[in-house]
């Protein structure tokens, strides 16, 4: 597994990419694979369907190299386009008769795999509280939740992410932090 890159580091192998570079998209791959493969769990729960859409999604790359556009930042175009092709997959499975991709996904928050790294009871017991707060919020609240604090991405990313404003990002944050405050600080 290679160590995460700089969004420069990052700019520079998708544009030795764009010019011929096989190479440069591997070590693309290798570098965006754990957080691509972490964002897509949070879409679909099913391992092995995460795996194919990344794998998909770099082939398809592979065989358009010529005729792929230049990207304003790496990561966030391949989180986009992942989402992309895991939801379309997924309306591929339901056999749905629409002509678009649905913004009906489920997101889920799980804390559980950081759980083993603390020993301290109140610490447990603190995670646990956001973690309940955090899957009362709406699926589109705990995706930009995820994208903001977790995968660290600027408004103008999580926009492009999720299909939203800029303006409407900044809202639905705010939203969502008045709601995780309003839910943290009740007594349940």
């Amino acid at each position: 597994m290679r160590a995460r890159i700089t969004p420069d580091e990052a700019q520079k192998l998708w544009n030795d990419y764009q010019s011929g570079d096989m190479y440069a998209l591997a070590n693309i791959m290798q570098s965006y694979y754990s957080d691509l493969f972490h964002w897509g769990l949070r879409l679909h729960a099913e391992r092995e369907f995460v795996k194919d859409c990344i794998q998909d999604m770099f082939v398809k790359l592979w065989k358009m190299q010529e005729s792929v556009n230049a990207v304003e930042n790496v990561r966030s175009y391949l989180m986009v386009v992942l989402k992309t092709r895991i939801l379309r997959e997924l309306s591929k499975k339901h056999v749905t008769h629409q002509s678009f991709l649905s913004e009906e996904y489920s997101f889920s928050v799980e804390f559980a795999s950081d759980l083993r790294l603390i020993d301290e009871e109140h610490e447990v017991y603190r995670i646990r509280k956001l973690e309940v707060v955090l899957n009362h919020l709406s699926d589109r609240q705990k995706e930009l939740i995820y994208l903001k604090f977790y995968q660290n991405l600027s408004f103008e990313q999580i926009a492009d992410v999720m299909k939203l404003s800029r303006q409407s990002v900044y809202n639905l944050l705010q939203k969502s932090l008045g709601s995780l405050r309003k839910h943290y600080d009740s007594p349940h």
